[in-house]
């Protein structure tokens, strides 16, 4: 299944777990959104030598009560330093009644603190299925 199929199955999927990664640590995500939409950028480009951007891309947007993540950002956005981390998302999509593990690689384009909960704005660089 290409990585278009299994973003359109992630974004009509209802009520299903996700879990982030960041380095050996996970934190659980209440809530994610996926949406396809445009970019602001009139070409493909290569955002700091790390990941590509298409002038379309997969953004999500996560949000997590676990506020101990919060450290973890700076390491996370693209800023003055051009060496920032990938966040690995990983969930199970059932197809055809079968569950598949999928993975996702996103990046940290924004994130938005509150008292209780960190939402974190992705965009989807690769999702694989197994």
């Amino acid at each position: 299944m290409e990585n278009e199929d299994v973003m359109i199955k992630l974004s009509e999927a209802q009520n299903v777990p996700y879990v982030m990664y960041i380095e050996e640590k996970s934190y659980p995500v209440q809530s994610v959104s996926v949406v396809k939409s445009t970019i602001p950028v009139r070409k493909p480009t290569t955002r700091g030598g790390v990941y590509f951007t298409d002038v379309m891309a997969y953004k999500m947007k996560a949000i997590t009560q676990d506020l101990s993540i919060t450290g973890e950002i700076p390491k996370l956005m693209l800023g003055p330093s051009t060496d920032f981390k990938p966040i690995i998302i990983k969930t199970t999509l059932v197809i055809d009644g079968t569950k598949h593990p999928v993975t996702l690689v996103t990046h940290l384009t924004n994130a938005v603190n509150t008292k209780g909960q960190v939402e974190l704005n992705l965009i989807v660089d690769k999702a694989d299925l197994k």
